[in-house]
């Protein structure tokens, strides 16, 4: 009975969550896609594999962790030998799948995505939004090669390359007397309705700006999208922090105004996460340069609100 790698990939993601549920919703296929493989896989060694538990997702059998480790390991062998294919030639081709941390994509992508396409046009690329977690997950699961994406504690079996950092900043509707400052201090906004960006680590990281000073944020919404966001602080429900800044975040067109927090806070590492088995790999070392080479040139310095740039 013949098993694709993409049935393995199936199996090891249902693993790993500890649920058929997260693991469709993580590699973008329905359940019956994951069940499948599964059934098929405990049909090759003639056993269960998983026990299903009500309310508490599967869980492996110790046979089921003795085939999960060596899936797992075949996995990685098997991105070490497209590693090694893509070595070859100095001119990259093929597919390059790419993760990016959803809130920046329309920001960070287009330049790096206008490179690739110029020097390397054999490339294809299938690209991959999703919160920090799901990124992580989809480079160790190698569903993705890489994501750019920021510095994240889950991810340290990983190799990550920093290409700037981005400082927090306050976007606010344009009738708050702070909107015409040229910064603002987290004490001034603290008391203000916040609409906080709520996914995975943000949450923790804009509440601990204030937390850290003593200070508690006035939330009234919250939501997983930078979009909604702004129309939000447009329409005077609040304001919000946030780290990338639009090219159209600062010219107050759309209803609100960027302004520069005057604290000294923690300014998260943004970059390119991907796993150890492909840093040998032509594709992310093509993607690697680039980045780097953008970076370089200043060319996410428009997208950085710091105390220069305002």
């Amino acid at each position: 009975m013949s098993l694709t790698l993409k049935q393995l990939r199936y199996f090891e993601a249902a693993l790993r969550n500890g649920s058929i549920a997260t693991a469709a919703e993580e590699m973008n296929i329905s359940k019956s896609s994951i069940t499948a493989a599964i059934d098929l896989i405990e049909k090759s060694v003639n056993t269960d594999l998983f026990r299903r538990v009500p309310a508490k997702g599967i869980i492996p059998t110790e046979i089921g962790l003795a085939v999960g480790e060596r899936v797992k390991a075949f996995l990685e062998q098997e991105k070490l030998f497209r590693a090694d294919l893509k070595s070859i030639t100095d001119d990259p081709t093929g597919t390059l799948r790419l993760g990016c941390y959803a809130p920046t994509a329309s920001f960070i992508l287009p330049p790096i995505l206008s490179q690739i396409a110029r020097i390397y046009p054999g490339i294809r690329i299938d690209i991959i939004e999703g919160d920090m977690d799901k990124l992580t997950k989809l480079v160790l699961s190698g569903a993705v090669d890489l994501a750019m994406m920021y510095e994240y504690d889950s991810a340290r079996s990983l190799l990550f390359e920093k290409l700037f950092e981005a400082p927090p900043w306050a976007l606010l509707p344009l009738h708050y007397p702070l909107a015409s400052h040229c910064e603002v201090t987290l004490s001034e906004l603290a008391p203000l309705p916040m609409i906080l960006l709520d996914l995975i680590t943000t949450q923790n990281y804009f509440t601990s700006l204030f937390t850290d000073r003593g200070l508690q944020p006035n939330v009234v919404y919250s939501t997983k999208s930078s979009s909604v966001i702004r129309g939000l602080v447009a329409n005077e429900m609040g304001y919000s922090i946030l780290n990338i800044c639009g090219p159209y975040d600062r010219d107050q067109t759309n209803g609100y105004s960027a302004v520069a927090i005057k604290d000294d806070c923690l300014a998260p590492a943004f970059g390119i996460t991907f796993a150890p088995s492909l840093e040998g790999s032509v594709i992310v070392s093509a993607v690697r340069e680039i980045g780097r080479e953008l970076a370089g040139n200043g060319a996410f310095d428009h997208l950085l609100m710091t105390h220069q740039n305002q």
